[in-house]
């Protein structure tokens, strides 16, 4: 490996060495890598650089997110933190000429090779860097280095970017990261997924069945009781809750139990009550404070759904039954315009997930 102070750093670290099968990860990628890059990767495995930098390798860590959702991330942090600053969105791999992912730091920063060129070990870095504490001010360094001599100055000088923007310096440390979880081979999900059985939710059948193909019920949490019987919520909400319990959706919709809905309940949310002229009772609030809940007319099994946005004026009440809008958002297809869209970057069954509430 060309350089000398990173064959220096890395000298007393020991070797983690796990199979890559570099073929399948560049044929999934649809682009050979840098040499260098898939030296310390067979060598060490990720690497964790000046105390806040993770160079990220295709294998598997125990309790960590793999690889493929590792970079998913980075570039869905990047394409936020560019909207929150007034950048244009980034444009990545494998667009021509794109930014491919590799790495990421402690303070969601972002780093890229500048793949417009036809040689992967010619390839600079780019960095996506945020300002100490203030997210929303974000700035690209365009290092114009390749891997190793942008380590090499990011732990010695700092990298100063081809239009002066500044990055660094780091401390001087090259260690393994994830040294507390095992390894494994990694399979690219283009093989993984195939033969999920939950892909079969996403475009076959309807209503609470093909829910649970997507996202299969968990068992029970502590304390959790299937609600009583009762004729004054809609149907298909408490057979919902029956197969899962309130919990939250996709890390971002928390549905409540039938016990904490209505007056004097701890989901009552009565500033989005206010909002409405109409009888709305909440069931279901964002991670952002929008708020799902019905308009109270007539038989429970026909209320409307209607959305109190954080910030945005109410919504019309459609009518729809939750479970049809929870399946549909889940499958790429959100109904309105509160509930997050999917993320591009990462396949829909990954993001069809649900975590129940522990009852204490």
């Amino acid at each position: 490996m060309d350089g000398e102070i990173v064959p220096e750093l890395l000298a007393g670290v020991t070797p983690g060495r796990t199979r890559i099968e570099w073929a399948r990860i560049e044929a999934w990628l649809g682009t050979p890598l840098p040499g260098a890059y898939r030296q310390l990767c067979d060598r060490f495995g990720s690497l964790y650089v000046g105390d806040w930098l993770w160079l990220h390798a295709p294998v598997r860590f125990t309790e960590y997110s793999p690889f493929d959702r590792e970079l998913a991330a980075i570039r869905s942090e990047a394409r936020d933190a560019c909207e929150a600053t007034g950048l244009p969105a980034p444009v990545f791999h494998p667009k021509k000429g794109g930014l491919l992912p590799f790495g990421s730091s402690r303070g969601g920063e972002g780093v890229f090779w500048d793949t417009s060129g036809e040689d992967p070990d010619d390839w600079p870095v780019v960095v996506l860097a945020h300002a100490a504490g203030a997210y929303g001010n974000a700035r690209w360094v365009r290092s114009g280095l390749t891997l190793v001599p942008f380590l090499e100055a990011l732990v010695t000088t700092g990298v100063r970017g081809t239009d002066g923007a500044e990055y660094g310096p780091l401390p001087a440390s090259m260690a393994r990261a994830y040294v507390d979880a095992s390894t494994s081979y990694w399979t690219p999900p283009d093989r993984a997924a195939r033969s999920d059985p939950r892909r079969k939710g996403l475009t076959a059948g309807s209503g609470l069945k093909a829910l649970q193909v997507l996202v299969p019920p968990q068992p029970p949490s502590a304390g959790h009781r299937p609600p009583e019987e009762r004729d004054d919520l809609p149907a298909d909400y408490l057979a919902l809750i029956a197969a899962y319990g309130p919990g939250t959706w996709r890390g971002w919709l928390r549905v409540a139990a039938p016990a904490d809905l209505g007056p004097g309940g701890r989901r009552e949310m009565p500033w989005a009550v206010a909002r409405r002229d109409d009888d709305f009772l909440p069931f279901a609030d964002s991670i952002d404070g929008d708020v799902l809940g019905w308009v109270r007319r007539g038989d429970p099994d026909r209320w409307p759904i209607a959305w109190v946005p954080r910030h945005d004026d109410p919504g019309p009440a459609q009518q729809l039954t939750f479970t049809s809008v929870l399946l549909s958002w889940l499958r790429g297809k959100p109904v309105g315009t509160v509930l997050a869209p999917p993320d591009p970057d990462i396949d829909l069954v990954d993001q069809a997930t649900f975590e129940p509430w522990t009852v204490g």
